[in-house]
């Protein structure tokens, strides 16, 4: 049997409104449900999502960079550097999914486009995981000096501008999160599902979902904290300030009951 490259790529956020007459300037190209069907010639195929990602089935290093230097113009917040996942992939009797290889029955146009879903929603569920990991690593610090010093050494502005940043990160991801639900593509192709689910599964998908939930709870308890910490310190402020004019004002009635 011989093996094909399958490579797929996140370069960024996501593309604009213009991506499919883009791509239609200069490829041969369908939309489908979502997808993008990019044409090259008869072995080489492509499928390109809104969310950032195109998968390349069976083309050449010189087309792939080709295609991924003309998307830059219509990439929204491209990423510097690309996630990639990297298979590959034969024609065989039945379809199967293991070790980084697919086995695939027939050369169907829809079968790799559902099979495209997954690996494009495991690239960013990845994206996730990055961005999610490197806030909390950012901010490990904060509970370790509120439990070694009782508060955090941080004044409002800056625990302002960290409640921020991690609502941003927070943010970013739920509002994406749509995108790793099972695709509208499956209502009008539902015989296709179980391919897309055998490779959902293979890509372990759905723990790494729980594990990025568990993952933005930490997130939220870290905001929890940093709220806290802001009113307390306003409390705080509030409290000098009116044990000050109460301090003013008895100076002022001993030194006008003096004189």
């Amino acid at each position: 049997m011989e093996s094909k490259r399958l490579i797929a790529y996140l370069m960024c956020e996501k593309f604009n409104k213009e991506l499919f007459e883009h791509i239609a300037k200069r490829y041969k190209a369908t939309q489908t449900k979502g997808a993008i069907s990019v044409f090259l010639d008869e072995d080489e195929y492509i499928v390109v999502f809104d969310f950032g990602v195109s998968v390349f089935w069976n083309v050449s290093y010189e087309n792939t960079k080709f295609f991924l230097d003309y998307l830059e113009e219509v990439a929204i917040k491209k990423y510097e550097e690309n996630f990639i996942e990297e298979f590959e992939f034969f024609n065989a009797q039945d379809f199967m999914v293991k070790l980084d290889s697919i086995m695939l029955a027939d050369d169907d146009e829809l079968t790799k486009i559902a099979l495209s879903y997954a690996i494009a929603q495991s690239l960013k569920v990845e994206e996730f995981e990055k961005k999610i990991g490197k806030s909390i690593k950012q901010n490990a610090a904060i509970p370790q000096e509120l439990a070694q010093y009782g508060e955090i050494k941080l004044n409002k502005k800056e625990i302002s501008k960290k409640i921020g940043e991690l609502f941003l990160v927070k943010s970013k991801v739920y509002l994406h999160y749509d995108l790793l639900d099972t695709p509208d593509f499956f209502w009008e192709y539902p015989e296709y599902e179980k391919y897309y689910d055998t490779l959902v599964r293979y890509l372990d998908i759905n723990s790494r979902l729980e594990v990025l939930n568990k993952k933005a709870e930490i997130i939220q308890e870290l905001l929890n904290v940093l709220g806290n910490e802001q009113n307390h310190k306003y409390s705080s402020f509030l409290e000098w300030i009116i044990i000050l004019l109460i301090a003013f004002e008895i100076v002022f009635n001993l030194i006008d009951h003096i004189f």
